[in-house]
């Protein structure tokens, strides 16, 4: 499995859960003032958010593998984090700016892979995709 250093983490583990609560945000002000077509911008904005977390999730799984954790202890944390509520954010947040601990003998199956360049094309779709998305929800009739 792939790993996360801290640049990996931040564009894609931290700016999908901001832009997912930025959507959900966004959710409460249609719910609560209505306006156009609100059913299916909730839906989308339900679901855009809910892939958001997921690929933040994802991202947390490859942070801790990269800061020594195995990936089970890993997904526990990030399931009773999420049920926590904003002790996710918490987690997020210790993830981000945890440091790696010194290896003392690096394997070669135990490096990080080398980041291809259209890996980081992926990251402005992850922000920008779920709100193209609600802008055509919205404008259908």
């Amino acid at each position: 499995m792939h790993r996360h250093h801290r640049g990996h983490f931040v564009a894609f583990g931290l700016l999908p859960v901001l832009n997912a609560v930025a959507l959900l945000i966004q959710g409460l002000n249609l719910s609560t003032h209505g306006t156009g077509n609100t059913g299916r911008s909730l839906v989308v904005i339900l679901v855009a958010a809910a892939v958001s977390l997921l690929c933040a999730a994802v991202s947390a799984v490859k942070r801790g593998r990269d800061l020594g954790y195995p990936a089970l202890t890993t997904s526990l944390a990030i399931l009773a984090s999420l049920m926590l509520g904003p002790v996710f954010l918490v987690l997020l947040v210790y993830l981000a700016f945890a440091k790696k601990a010194a290896d003392p003998a690096p394997s070669a199956a135990g490096a990080p892979m080398a980041s291809l360049g259209i890996q980081w094309l992926w990251a402005p779709v992850l922000l920008v995709a779920p709100w193209m998305a609600l802008v055509v929800a919205s404008a259908l009739r």
